[in-house]
């Protein structure tokens, strides 16, 4: 599920993958099968495979495909199926790949599978083949549903319980929020299926008596009840160990009728002949696993610890349990099951031996998934009782991302019993997880970081009972990249991404091996009468001279590449002084027009007001670059100054209100500015409207429309193809028009660019020509009455000023629409205009 191909595919796609790799052949990793089999077994139609799952499967590599066929024709018999990411797994990964899997693995997923959702056969002997817990199930969400019971099996107990996801949860529930993350939806979704699944009978939602949620599989629970009835019945050891029952008289926890308890059964022979039939002298206790070759499981006490303690914890002393006058209480068992064991504190010479509790009795009603043997077991083995110390307090298991990693260190990491070591390590395995993933990616990030602990691991001498610094070694040795390559992609002299050996490595260990065979056949043609001891230390002494010349060289090489490197920081550090004292300057500059002081060369009202002029110049260009006519100069200027005359009108009127609301001169000339701006927008828009009717703009528009309804045989119906036309050829009048404006505005801007003047340097007592000109800003910016009359052409949009005529038409769209000459338009306008 993890591929980055699955990650967010479909539910069908998910399940076809399992399935697949289920009916997967160990021996060459294919499988035959068709679409309507396997469509079967998601719940999908053969079509839908088809169009849906199998596309999505080879496009993003996850399987590989071929078609069978029947020999001579062109039938599809069959369809041959690779799992990429399996052939990967085993051909380039190490064999602690979680996808290497054996034969014995695949066979027990596919009976898992079957059982799930099987859809049953009928044979041709007559008989059937049932379907499983979702095998009839079709239809929207069928392969939804069939994913999440797979994957809550899988995290079910032997009691079905499935453990439910913690931290906090919406108002789903916690039941929906842990379906929706093993499926990677929402916690809506996930209440859905939750409800498919109840209503189909094969998940329960049950609540304990202590009113917490439990989500239980029937199915689960049953096939372990039945797997230890068999057992039983062919005389092998099996089931769980049930807790201690509760009677209806029973008086508490801590005291447990012996008519009514049903006392746990060791193997091992008991401290104390006799039973007892009165309550217990402590109160009950966590049951604990036998370290020694004695006991009290015949004492009638649910609980039993080391050495002869029945109902109370290890580390209570044994003989307060012991009945006067017995040859227990006499003779105590040793704490380690033998006579001749170590004492306290002292390191024993084997590991201690974890029995495993006996699997005899069936599960009590009351007490399901709680006191039993199994989670005792796993208790003992996930507290690491390997190393010495004895047992220890249960230590939290990693995060849930890092769970495989830990995996092959799991005991160094229950050694780990301090939360801050922990979360240094956890902090450690994410960095060397980010920097193995900048090289091969985060998919074979996790299988190269634990087959390095494995490696590592196996080359400590004693392996993990061995260290005595697990944080250390973690931290040290374990997780680190370790290499002398400059290629960071290697790894003690393997290529992380193939699992090749390192050329770069290979290279240096040939480089070194060919300076030995030198030096060896150096001091050979020197000394040839030598002995071999003599020419041997003739030849270390020889290779440490040539390495010690090497270093030295390599240390001249390293302060000659450190003073450059001193002698850039410098220049660099010189630069950004310079620059800086340059910044300090450039703000302490007075305004160029008003003489403000400290503005950084210019004011901000002084940048408004140039902003705008700027704005101004390019209203106009637009004007008469959209509206105007090329061979017409005269006309194009009128309607040029018409223009700028009617947005400087707007601009005076934009600086009045800004005034009159008690703005100051920057906000005046920045309201001055957002006013040219939202000029040229409107100017930009009427001179493309207006360049759109020209009639290079229509050719070029009916050019397109005819050529894409030559290719009206690739669209499904004349209708889309008209349609499709008719965006074409917009578009390329949009394009056009745009092209038309471009240019005629570079040609208007180069016969209209004023020349600036020269600036004169004033004397002492004469105002300079920066403060003249900002007088006159200030000047220009007083507020002026705006002229009354202003109306807008109905065709080309354009705003003028004074009485509109009776069809509101412009003098030029008037006189175009008339058939009149250039020379009459303009003699209209200029009428208008006067």
């Amino acid at each position: 599920m993890k591929q980055p191909g699955l990650v967010g595919a479909p539910d069908s796609v998910r399940m076809t993958a399992v399935v697949l790799a289920a009916r997967t052949s160990a021996a060459d990793l294919s499988v035959e099968m068709t679409a309507r089999e396997l469509g079967r077994w998601v719940g999908v139609s053969a079509s839908t495979f088809s169009y849906e799952v199998r596309p999505h499967l080879t496009r993003e590599l996850i399987a590989d495909s071929e078609n069978r066929l029947r020999p001579g024709t062109q039938v599809i018999t069959a369809i041959r199926w690779q799992l990429l990411p399996l052939l990967d797994a085993r051909h380039h990964q190490p064999a602690t790949h979680p996808l290497r899997l054996q034969k014995v693995e695949f066979a027990v997923l596919w009976g898992l599978l079957e059982a799930v959702c099987a859809p049953g056969w009928s044979h041709a002997d007559g008989t059937q083949t049932p379907a499983g817990l979702l095998g009839t199930r079709t239809g929207r969400g069928a392969a939804t549903d069939r994913l999440a019971l797979l994957l809550l099996v899988l995290e079910a107990r032997a009691t079905g319980v499935v453990r439910l996801c913690g931290g906090a949860v919406d108002e789903h529930g916690r039941m929906a929020a842990t379906i929706a993350r093993l499926l990677g939806c929402s916690s809506a979704e996930g209440a859905r299926v939750l409800a498919r699944l109840v209503a189909a009978g094969v998940v329960e939602a049950r609540v304990t008596p202590g009113g917490r949620e439990q989500l239980v599989i029937p199915a689960v629970e049953a096939a372990y009840r039945e797997m230890r009835r068999l057992q039983r019945a062919q005389g092998r050891p099996g089931g769980l160990v049930p807790g201690p029952r509760q009677g209806v008289t029973t008086a508490g926890r801590d005291q447990i009728p012996a008519q009514t308890a049903k006392p746990q059964v060791s193997r091992v022979k008991s401290a104390s002949g006799t039973g007892s039939a009165s309550a217990g002298l402590h109160a009950y206790h966590t049951p604990m696993a036998a370290l020694g070759d004695e006991g009290a499981g015949g004492s009638g006490c649910s609980g039993y610890g080391r050495g002869g303690s029945s109902d109370l914890p290890g580390r209570v002393c044994a003989r307060e349990d012991q009945a006067a006058g017995t040859d227990a209480a006499a003779a105590p068992a040793p704490a380690t099951g033998g006579a001749d064991g170590p004492l306290r504190g002292e390191m024993p010479k084997s590991p201690p031996t974890i029995p495993m509790q006996p699997e005899g009795q069936e599960l009590a009603e009351g007490d399901a998934g709680a006191g039993s043997g199994l989670d005792a077991a796993s208790d003992v083995l996930a507290v690491g009782g390997r190393h010495s110390g004895g047992l220890r307090g249960r230590v939290p298991r990693p995060a849930r991302d890092l769970e495989a990693v830990v995996a092959p260190v799991q005991l160094l990491w229950t050694r780990l019993e301090r939360g801050g070591a922990r979360r240094q390590v956890e902090k450690a395995i994410r960095r060397e997880l980010t920097s193995i993933a900048s090289v091969v990616g985060r998919d074979k990030a996790e299988s190269i970081l634990v087959s390095r602990l494995t490696r590592r691991l196996l080359l400590q001498p004693g392996e993990a009972a061995a260290i005595t610094d697990p944080v250390g070694w973690l931290l040290g040795r374990g997780l680190p990249r370790r290499s002398d390559c400059n290629d960071a992609g290697c790894d003690e002299g393997v290529r992380m991404r193939s699992g090749t050996a390192c050329a770069n490595c290979e290279d240096h260990a040939r480089s070194l091996r060919g300076r030995r065979r030198r030096v060896a056949a150096q001091v050979q043609a020197d000394l040839p009468d030598a002995a071999p001891d003599q020419q041997r230390q003739v030849l270390e002494a020889q290779l440490r001279a040539v390495v010690d010349a090497e270093a030295a060289r390599f240390e001249e090489r390293r302060r000659e590449q450190a003073a450059k490197d001193a002698a850039v920081a410098a220049k660099a550090a010189a630069a950004h002084a310079r620059q800086k004292a340059d910044d300090v300057a450039r703000r302490a500059m007075p305004c160029a027009q008003c003489g403000e002081p400290e503005v950084g060369g210019l004011c901000g009202a002084c940048w408004g007001w140039e902003e705008t002029e700027k704005f101004l110049t390019e209203a106009t260009t637009l004007v008469a670059a959209g509206c105007g006519e090329p061979d017409d100069p005269e006309l194009t200027q009128a309607l040029a100054d018409m223009a700028e005359a009617e947005a400087r009108t707007r601009i005076q009127d934009a600086c009045a209100q800004a005034g009159a609301a008690g703005g100051t001169d920057s906000m005046i000339a920045l309201a001055a500015k957002l006013k040219a701006q939202e000029i040229v927008c409107e100017y930009r828009a009427t001179a493309l409207r207006t360049l759109g009717r020209a009639f290079q703009v229509e050719a070029e528009a009916r050019s397109v429309h005819a050529a894409q309804m030559r290719r009206r045989h690739l669209h499904p119906s004349l209708e889309d193809a008209e349609q499709a036309a008719t965006q074409a050829a917009e578009e390329a009048r949009r394009r056009t028009a745009e092209h038309l404006l471009t240019q005629r505005s570079n040609a208007w801007l180069a016969t209209h660019t004023p020349t600036p003047a020269p600036v004169e340097r004033a004397c002492d007592n004469q105002p300079t020509v920066y403060e003249a000109g900002a007088a006159q800003a200030r000047a220009a910016a007083t507020p002026a009455q705006r002229p009354q009359g202003a109306w807008t052409c109905t065709d080309c949009g354009l705003t003028l000023i004074g009485r509109p005529p009776a069809d509101c038409r412009c003098a030029a769209c008037e006189g175009k629409a008339a058939g009149l000459s250039r020379a009459e338009r303009f003699a209209r306008l200029a009428g208008a205009v006067s």
